[in-house]
């Protein structure tokens, strides 16, 4: 999994960034939606559509994804990293 771009959200909600991500090879979703729960867990949401979700993640894709996120927004400090899209 690699991360093309990370937003860091807005402070005082649970949304901790969107990214986008190519999660294998030649797989890229934009917009994903990382959060954390009340109780400490993690979320990934990608985009809704006019018929509702357009993606799911198992709870291990979801600890991938979220570790990447962590690692990626450490790494970047708290500039945007709004990364041209290949």
């Amino acid at each position: 999994m690699k991360i093309l771009s990370v937003r860091r959200a807005p402070p005082g909600g649970s949304t901790i960034a969107h990214v986008d991500l190519e999660l294998v090879d030649g797989a890229k979703l934009y917009g994903i939606r990382v959060s954390r729960a009340d109780d400490g867990t993690f979320r990934a949401f990608g985009q809704n559509s006019e018929r509702g979700r357009t993606c799911s993640f198992s709870p291990a894709v979801v600890a991938e994804i979220a570790a990447a996120t962590l690692t990626e927004l450490e790494s970047t400090g708290h500039r945007n990293n709004d990364r041209t899209r290949s």
